[in-house]
């Protein structure tokens, strides 16, 4: 879940920057700490509190899809092109690159402090600010890999629909995407969330296919959302904004009308929470 705030909490959040910059620079000091640290105003927008959660839960969600990329065939030992969509401040850029020297490396996300702690920090990543709505700044087929973590468990069905159409325009024929969700592991804190007992929530997706819990504060926060932006969590939310969980049965049977073919749902392997979605790219996708 998003954390929303208003104006004193936001001041809070900047104010835990110095002290993150203090630690920082003693576990550089101390040779434990060589890569890129966001300030903690942005790291907590990828539901992190400290640098540590904040390298370990890129690792959780990098290993996973790494190694379902190679399972599918993808080569990143060599110069193909990787999206991170929705890449925040580079949770699970920071492993791909570190990883893997061959690919070139793309990034976007609505949260423009976001892109610019990414184009300071990740001189291989063409990154740059995009919108809430589709398209992307890419051209069709463009992609041999697109990966996203935690975006499709906050769009409602509708933007879901028009974001998994766009992805398929810009995967090649053949290419990949790999997205995380919300599912079945979830509705547990779904139930305690919406204040429900978690069999009728199971008892609902599996009528409906999904939940979707719009957070009923979103207008007010992107209504502030540029005062502190680098606090503001819905930075560059336009729209819409909320939990999402997903059936694998509803995944299976709507997202190929996109253009994908539904390879695998992998459950909870995400954190022991969210799901894995491999999708490929049908050769057919106009």
């Amino acid at each position: 879940m998003i954390e929303t705030y208003g104006l004193p909490k936001k001041l809070v959040k900047v104010g835990l920057n110095q002290v993150q910059n203090c630690v920082e620079a003693l576990g550089r000091l101390a040779g434990v700490i060589d890569f890129p640290v966001p300030p903690n105003s942005n790291l907590r927008k990828t539901s992190s509190k400290t640098i540590t959660d904040y390298y370990m839960g890129g690792v959780r969600s990098f290993l996973p899809i790494a190694a379902c990329a190679q399972q599918e065939g993808v080569r990143l030992d060599q110069n193909v092109k990787v999206l991170d969509f929705g890449c925040g401040v580079g949770r699970q850029l920071l492993h791909f690159t570190r990883k893997y020297s061959s690919p070139s490396f793309f990034a976007c996300d609505i949260d423009d402090t976001a892109i610019a702690f990414i184009r300071k920090h990740y001189a291989r990543v063409a990154a740059y600010t995009s919108k809430f709505t589709p398209p992307l700044d890419y051209e069709t087929g463009f992609f041999d890999m697109v990966y996203s973590v935690s975006i499709f468990s906050h769009l409602n069905m509708q933007d879901q629909a028009a974001w998994l159409k766009e992805l398929a325009r810009v995967t090649k024929p053949g290419g990949h995407c790999f997205l995380t969700t919300e599912g079945l592991a979830t509705l547990k804190w779904f139930g305690g969330v919406l204040g429900q007992d978690e069999s009728a929530l199971r008892a609902r997706i599996a009528k409906d296919g999904f939940l979707y819990r719009e957070f009923p504060d979103w207008e007010d926060c992107v209504r502030s959302q540029n005062t502190l932006k680098a606090a503001s969590p819905l930075a560059g939310v336009e729209g819409s904004y909320g939990n999402t969980a997903l059936s694998p049965d509803y995944i299976r049977k709507q997202w190929p009308s996109a253009g994908f073919e539904v390879r695998a749902v992998v459950e909870a392997i995400i954190d022991d929470r969210q799901d894995l979605v491999v999708l490929r790219r049908c050769p057919n996708v106009s």
